[in-house]
């Protein structure tokens, strides 16, 4: 079998981590047909693994202490962890040169794409672009540069959605080389399981501004008017703290779980979930809930209008439309048959073991063999 390095910058740094766990995900599948490796950056809560491949740490600081980067998202990061960048990134080149692989499947096309694109080695490329590192160079044009050529030097590319594919192409991939593979869920694993008598809303992510989880609670402050529920607030993150004191002053009845160790229990608690975030590629907790027959209601973006048809298996909203939220959720609550049109998408169009198909396909055009 030949040998595939998967680079990224987000990898689980301990067993219930939910952080880069859709990559792990992915290599789960792929170890089955390839031989396969991880490189991923050191980062300071990193603990000891067991895995059936091998993920390689590459160091930054002179301690795993001082090392952040890989804590949180580079967008809106402080000064004091984007000091530690110019380190960060001559460790990952010089990590990435170093490899012997027959192909490198790298995650976001920046910053690690660009590194990975300028392999002395010529090994092949393939880019998969998640959703920040294509729709970040719109709003800081200086970025765009970069994407451009990472993007033009890719053999092959995949997007998490369409949406992410036609923004990619419009800033320099190539049509014929660019593939829409929907990273989807285990559907084996996120399953429908009995509810209580009670309601239960809830929505899963890290807890940050650009997730919108304020609108949520300012919807809930108008929904508890009119049905008795609990919000449910999975995630941890910088904008928790703020979420809820926002909570107590809006005397909502919120459960706000901080690190979910199991994401399948947290959805299948649920009866409806709820998106507020627009910039998502594609939302991964969205299809985990609806794999869960949950009936899920997001905000109307190009992303959720690829997964949601409105009013079928989920319910679409303006974005800064509270009203209209609180509207969707309560239609939501009294749809019964919704739930079975949620999970039968999922195993339709956003199944995981597919996915893992139509990567092999890809590897196998670069000219990568692997073990059915």
């Amino acid at each position: 079998m030949s040998r595939v390095t998967i680079l990224t910058p987000s990898f689980p740094r301990y067993n219930s981590d939910y952080h880069g766990i859709f990559i792990k995900s992915l290599c789960d599948e792929l170890v089955k047909h390839v031989n396969l490796e991880v490189l991923a950056p050191r980062t300071k809560t990193l603990k000891p693994t067991s895995l059936p491949y091998p993920v390689k740490r590459f160091p930054y600081m002179p301690s795993k202490r001082m090392e952040y980067i890989a804590e949180a998202t580079m967008k809106n990061a402080p000064r004091i962890i984007l000091a530690a960048l110019p380190a960060y990134l001559a460790s990952a080149y010089i990590h990435t040169v170093s490899v012997n692989s027959d192909l490198i499947h790298t995650h976001l096309a920046i910053p690690l794409g660009f590194l990975a694109a300028h392999n002395p080695r010529k090994t092949p490329q393939l880019i998969t672009c998640h959703g920040s590192d294509i729709t970040y160079p719109l709003e800081k044009p200086y970025y765009r540069a970069f994407t451009r050529k990472t993007l033009r030097k890719a053999d092959r590319i995949a997007t998490v959605s369409e949406y992410i594919k036609r923004l990619a192409i419009k800033q320099g991939a190539e049509p014929q080389k660019t593939e829409t593979i929907y990273l989807g869920v285990d559907v084996d694993r996120f399953k429908p399981s009995k509810k209580s008598t009670s309601i239960t809303i809830g929505t899963l992510g890290r807890l940050v501004p650009e997730k919108r989880i304020d609108t949520i609670l300012y919807a809930a402050k108008m929904l508890q008017e009119k049905i008795d529920f609990t919000l449910r607030i999975g995630g941890d993150g910088p904008d928790q703290s703020r979420l809820m004191r926002l909570s107590n002053k809006l005397q909502i009845n919120t459960e706000f779980t901080g690190r979910v160790i199991d994401p399948v229990a947290f959805h299948q608690s649920l009866d409806v979930f709820v998106l507020a975030s627009s910039r998502e590629g594609l939302s991964i907790s969205l299809q985990e809930a609806m794999a869960c027959g949950v009936k899920s209601v997001a905000v109307k973006a190009h992303s959720t209008r690829e997964i949601i048809e409105e009013g079928v298996n989920g319910y679409l909203f303006n974005p800064d439309s509270q009203g209209k939220m609180v509207e969707k959720i309560q239609q939501a609550i009294n749809n019964r048959e919704m739930a079975l049109k949620a999970r039968e998408t999922i195993i339709q169009r956003f199944n995981s073991k597919k996915a893992t198909e139509k990567y092999l396909e890809l590897y196998n055009e670069l000219g990568i063999f692997f073990k059915r």
